[in-house]
């Protein structure tokens, strides 16, 4: 019986193979996986799809515009942590999944982070708060007699 499994498990290990696919998070090591422009995406398992064309078909929701990327899946000698799929729109839902051989994975439905206009950052200096300006009061008039003293001091030192 174990004779079969293992002649069966050579024969078909890949026929029912789901690639997964995924935004990378912090716990990976990164600081994000959404950006206004682009997804970091985690790669196909070097294990099971290395050196194999990898092909990544993401879907525009909000106008149905079809887009496919291939790149190669790295060797698990190389350390890549993800795949980054740019030229996106801000603001704008995008269905993904890979295909690698006969292999496809799930479809992962992501919306792009939202890019605020340049024109709308409020770079102007806040009025300060009546703390700061007592504490600049007296830095100045400690300041004033720190001078003042070591003038007199330079004078009457000899």
């Amino acid at each position: 019986m174990l004779a079969v499994l293992f002649i069966l498990g050579a024969l078909c290990p890949l026929s029912f193979a789901e690639i997964p696919i995924r935004l990378l998070s912090p716990t990976d090591g990164v600081v994000a996986g959404k950006f206004p422009n682009a997804f970091l995406l985690a790669q196909p398992d070097c294990t099971v799809f290395g050196d194999k064309t990898a092909y990544l078909l993401y879907i525009d929701v909000d106008r149905n515009e079809n887009s496919t990327k291939s790149f190669q899946v790295p060797t698990c000698s190389v350390n890549q942590l993800g795949y980054l799929l740019q030229g996106l729109k801000s603001g704008t839902n995008y269905n993904m999944s890979y295909t690698v051989d006969n292999n496809s994975s799930a479809i992962l439905t992501e919306k792009t982070t939202t890019a605020l206009d340049y024109k709308q950052i409020d770079t102007g200096l806040p009025g300060r708060s009546g703390s700061m300006v007592a504490i600049t009061v007296i830095l100045t008039l400690a300041m004033v007699a720190l001078v003042a003293g070591l003038i007199v001091s330079f004078f009457f030192s000899g």
